[in-house]
């Protein structure tokens, strides 16, 4: 490394330039290469998002990357004076039926509200709990293995 401990551009090294097209498509993996790589991907995929947001945080510092460009990300709309928002609308005419929704709690808060102990009793016939989606795991994660049928009917869901 150079006295300044900053790795050397790798901007013409042909190991760094092509890295992405060396990753061959996972259906020409062979069961061995998976089997190999499985355990090395939450690392790769954890050092991948330090690289992006590094380079994110460079970016905004002026940095610029050949091909990038630093763009507002998604927002949401929202009423910056609510009062003000229900008081308009009821001054034009909507009724108040109109501009507002009654819905049921969620299952955590009826929950909370109706105890633990009372709510299997209580609720507990009206709670359905679908299988989550499928996630290969390593073989002492704690969960039941699914079926490949399961598995597959899950997925689908």
């Amino acid at each position: 490394m150079p006295k300044n401990d900053k790795p050397q551009s790798t901007r013409h090294d042909p190991s760094i330039e092509s890295i992405a097209d060396t990753f061959p498509s996972a259906d020409l993996l062979t069961k061995e290469q998976i089997e190999a790589l499985l355990p090395k991907l939450d690392g790769i995929i954890s050092w991948a998002k330090q690289v992006q947001e590094y380079a994110l945080e460079q970016a905004l510092k002026g940095t610029r990357f050949e091909g990038y460009k630093v763009v507002a990300g998604r927002s949401i709309r929202k009423f910056t004076n609510t009062d003000q928002v229900v008081d308009t609308l009821l001054g034009e005419g909507y009724d108040e039926s109109m501009i507002y929704e009654r819905s049921l709690k969620t299952l955590t808060q009826i929950e909370g509200l109706v105890g633990k102990k009372n709510f299997a009793p209580l609720l507990g016939h009206l709670v359905d709990v679908p299988l989550g989606k499928p996630a290969l795991v390593s073989a002492d994660d704690k969960r039941p293995e699914l079926s490949p049928d399961v598995a597959a009917a899950a997925e689908f869901k």
